[in-house]
């Protein structure tokens, strides 16, 4: 009964996955849509420093056009807290930087929340992650006293599969292929008619060296909404991520 039921919410998880995947593409499939492509790096770090407390800090830059014209970099810093081996939740800030011409244009400061949900069947894991934003924009060529406001939620779904195992030494390391789709939307007095703002869909195959360390080349087609009403953008990013994890707890008390 117990394998059953597993097996009914991986089928579900993976349903899940596909119905938002299906959904957003057909939604935007008689809109005006523009294509364009983009390269993104990050670097994601965590480290942890008692046995419920993690640090956690990341950080990219973007392109467009392959590497001809910047888009933007963020850094975002949070303090975890893990309310058991499966749930963890935290809170923390994020700073975002828009180009255009080669100049800063927008700055964004991100508050955000999250919790976040892991489990296994067997091999493949599962990760549910429910984010909330709040965004303040400023612009340079407004007026410096404005500054626009809206929350944004996020809701994030991966699998990860393990493919293969690199070494018989070490049984941490292993390829993998994580497959998720996170969905984006806006909410506030300021949102009108913007309530999606954007959807990911990600192909990641995944180099895991070590316990604490992994890079993946991800596919990422993302549709995002625009200032221009039944205007969309679909962009193929191609993202390069880095995960790497500490343990600053002292050794003699773990």
């Amino acid at each position: 009964m117990q394998r059953f039921h597993s097996l009914y919410k991986t089928r579900f998880r993976l349903t899940m996955i596909a119905a938002v995947s299906l959904l957003s593409t057909s939604a935007f499939a008689q809109k005006n849509v523009i294509s364009s492509n983009q390269v993104w790096i990050q670097s994601y770090h965590e480290g942890r420093i008692s046995e419920k407390w993690n640090v956690l800090l990341d950080g990219g830059f973007r392109w467009r056009d392959g590497f001809d014209n910047k888009s933007a970099y963020i850094i975002r810093g949070a303090m975890g807290y893990s309310l058991s081996s499966k749930l963890r939740v935290s809170g923390g800030l994020a700073y975002l930087g828009v180009y255009e011409r080669e100049k800063i244009v927008r700055h964004e400061y991100r508050p955000h929340q999250e919790i976040l949900h892991k489990s296994a069947w067997g091999k493949v894991k599962f990760s549910n992650r429910l984010r909330i934003e709040e965004r303040f924009f400023k612009d340079e060529v407004l007026d410096a006293a404005t500054v626009d406001f809206n929350f944004r939620f996020r809701y994030a779904l991966m699998v990860s599969i393990p493919v293969a195992n690199l070494s018989t030494k070490d049984p941490t390391r292993k390829m993998l292929l994580n497959i998720g789709n996170e969905i984006f939307l806006n909410a506030g007095k300021e949102v009108t008619d913007r309530v999606f703002d954007q959807n990911r869909l990600v192909f990641s195959p995944t180099l895991q060296w070590s316990e604490n360390l992994s890079i993946s080349l991800t596919y990422n087609s993302q549709y995002a909404s625009t200032v221009v009403p039944d205007n969309f953008l679909q962009s193929r990013v191609y993202w390069l991520q880095i995960r790497h994890n500490l343990d600053f707890r002292d050794v003699s008390k773990k």
